[in-house]
């Protein structure tokens, strides 16, 4: 029985071997043929390769200025051409990206993004490849917010090229596909004013050697009626309440520094309710600015108020008054002067440098 059973083992343990060294052979040569086909494609007289850009911003959902970020809906589409995958057609062959030549792209200053298209290209049958993908996420912008929140502020979606130089491949505006922006975004607190493609290399931490790049840039302005109103407004009726202490009698000592104080314990609640709507920067804003000279304020006028209050108590009750009638006009004029000093004179250096 075992002597009948050992040509048929045999016979099985040969045609396995075949088929696995058959299969070998084709892996191996599949390998050639993709090392073929990812190879980049020389552009013409044997210049980089050029990749047509067009960009569209379909929606900006937030800027976060307290998180230097902002969130947007981004539609991309490349396109190049690699004779190497002409056809006979008819139509648009689909291939997976990671079986063709691609240029690598990555978002330089993604938080965390999700693309909704597949990871695929579209090949016409002259070689055009076409790659098509629309991104949603989040982005990291450093913001210059020294004007905040008068200012205005460019934001920058920059895709480069992992390892390839500009004598790699050359980027540049696709003249067939129109880049650009939606008539309207769902952004409530800032105005889009305009846009544009930008090309040039990207320097990671200073090199010197670039690397091919393209962005779509964005400047918005922000809507100051918003800190207007819900900001700069209640806090001028804080400060207004804190020079009620300048028509008490200084001989009510309770009711002045009651008075003050209240402004005082007021403005500090409320510093604390707007502190998340301010970005956190090691410099000072207008709005830090306004804020801390309003603060200030309020404080010496509780300072006055006890003052006030210790010469009526030594009996200078006369002189007690006219230091509050000279507080009258003194005090609103000190605040203007913060008010225009803070949005809309040029700050020294002093104020626009970190600390």
């Amino acid at each position: 029985m075992t002597h009948q059973r050992k040509p048929v083992v045999f016979a099985v343990a040969a045609r396995t071997n075949l088929c696995v060294l058959l299969a070998c052979c084709a892996c191996t040569l599949s390998v050639h043929a993709d090392e073929n086909t990812i190879t980049r494609p020389v552009g013409e007289d044997g210049g980089p390769t050029p990749i047509y850009v067009a960009m569209g911003l379909l929606d900006v959902d937030e800027i976060d200025g307290a998180a230097q970020s902002f969130t947007v809906n981004l539609y991309l589409n490349i396109r190049w051409f690699d004779p190497r995958l002409k056809h006979s057609g008819p139509g648009h062959h689909v291939l997976p990206l990671h079986e063709v030549w691609h240029p690598q792209l990555l978002f330089v200053n993604q938080q965390k993004i999700w693309p909704t298209f597949p990871e695929v290209v579209h090949v016409k049958p002259d070689g055009e490849v076409e790659y098509r993908q629309r991104v949603w996420g989040p982005f990291s912008q450093p913001l210059e917010v020294h004007d905040f929140p008068f200012d205005t502020q460019d934001f920058e979606i920059r895709l480069a090229s992992a390892g390839e130089t500009a004598d790699d491949i050359t980027y540049q505006a696709d003249p067939e596909n129109q880049s650009g922006l939606a008539e309207r975004f769902s952004l409530p607190d800032w105005r889009v004013l305009s846009w544009e493609l930008d090309f040039t290399l990207y320097k990671p931490m200073g090199s010197r050697e670039g690397i091919a790049s393209f962005a779509l840039i964005f400047h918005a302005r922000r809507y100051a009626s918003h800190y207007v109103v819900k900001v700069i407004v209640p806090l001028i009726f804080i400060v207004a309440m804190s020079w009620i202490v300048f028509w008490v009698d200084p001989t009510e000592s309770g009711t002045q520094i009651g008075v003050a104080t209240t402004a005082m314990l007021t403005l500090i609640a409320y510093r604390f309710m707007v502190g998340g709507h301010i970005p956190i920067v090691p410099y000072l804003t207008r709005m830090d600015i306004f804020i801390l000279g309003s603060t200030i304020l309020v404080f010496t006028a509780l300072a006055q108020a006890v003052i006030t209050s210790l010469m009526a108590h030594r009996e200078k009750v006369v002189l007690a008054k006219k230091v509050d009638v000279w507080c009258r006009f003194i005090f609103p004029t000190m605040f203007v002067l913060i008010l225009i000093f803070s949005f809309f004179c040029e700050h020294p250096s002093v104020f626009r440098e970190y600390v």
